[in-house]
């Protein structure tokens, strides 16, 4: 088990790996380079600096609360954030303070929305790390390439958020399957040079595991018996969702693996049996509660909740 120690991970076993899309984590500063005119104090939500830290410190509880059986994850991958700014007030919120680093690049994205990996430098060692530009037709967030060594062992590790559904799954599709398409391609390259290295691929993909873009594209296997040699596998087909849309659930946050973390073992899949405040991270109905629908504001933490893998 891994074991919290006053805010600080203890040297234990580096087994779990989550995932966690904080919905809009942004400053209340304008940036003229970037579309981020909705999250102002003087905007129609009214994004003041009192509910950004509110915000900052609900994800911080919800973390803490998802922590407390098996430890503060080795590594945390976000999407939805705004600037390295917005990650390190994060990551300097009780109860996760001092607990990790964190790899992030600025990407093109219009609304200045990026993705990035938090981690235990006791558990990971980073060896190297880029932003790769998603080639999907337009200006998107980058993917986040980081190469490093998770308890020792050599790991490539990707935090995406693929293009969103906005305008329609008839009209967006493509986009994603030419995402998928990509990272199919970096992830048989990485293994053809270094068939040692293990794949943790992270993030939003805004489809579904059953979805064209991720079980055929990037060909990632729903059964583990049926995931071999350079195959990618993809647990989270047998979770209900962990996000709620037209109140049905979708599983669009997901973390894919190399076949050979199979390899004498298993992994254990965690969901929502963690106990989060009613307040902050589920509403009546027992979804996700966001931090705002439209202009109203809602005061949750996110409108998806995190996902996480524990790799015996």
């Amino acid at each position: 088990m891994l074991l919290i120690l006053q805010g600080v991970a203890a040297a234990q076993p580096c087994r779990v790996v989550a995932f966690y899309n904080v919905e809009n984590l942004m400053d209340t500063l304008n940036d003229p380079s970037r579309r981020d005119d909705d999250m102002l104090p003087a905007a129609d939500r009214e994004w003041t600096a009192e509910r950004y830290e509110r915000k900052l410190q609900s994800l911080a509880d919800v973390i803490g609360a998802m922590s407390a059986e098996d430890g503060f994850p080795a590594l945390l991958g976000l999407a939805e954030v705004e600037n390295r700014a917005v990650v390190d007030d994060f990551v300097a919120q009780r109860p996760i303070a001092a607990a990790y680093e964190v790899v992030h690049y600025d990407s093109p994205d219009s609304r200045g929305i990026d993705v990035a990996l938090l981690y235990r430098p006791d558990c990971f060692v980073v060896e190297s790390s880029y932003p790769l530009r998603a080639e999907v037709g337009f200006p998107t967030r980058d993917y986040l390439v980081v190469r490093g060594r998770l308890d020792g062992k050599p790991v490539l590790v990707v935090v995406v958020h693929l293009p969103s559904r906005i305008g329609g799954e008839e009209f967006t599709s493509a986009r994603r399957i030419a995402a998928a398409r990509q990272l199919r391609a970096l992830v048989d390259d990485v293994r053809r040079a270094e068939p040692e290295r293990q794949i943790i691929l992270m993030g939003d993909m805004n489809d579904t595991p059953r979805d064209e873009s991720i079980r055929r594209v990037l060909n990632a296997k729903l059964h583990p018996r049926k995931a071999q040699g350079n195959d990618l596998y993809n647990p989270f087909s047998r979770v209900k969702g962990s996000m709620v849309y037209r109140d049905r659930w979708y599983c669009y946050d997901q973390i894919i693996l190399s076949a050979d973390f199979l390899r004498g073992g298993a992994l254990q899949l965690k969901g929502r049996g963690y106990a989060f405040s009613q307040r902050d991270m589920l509403n009546a109905q027992r979804h996700p509660k966001a931090t705002y629908r439209g202009v109203e504001y809602l005061g949750g933490a996110s409108d998806h909740l995190p996902i996480y893998l524990k790799v015996q």
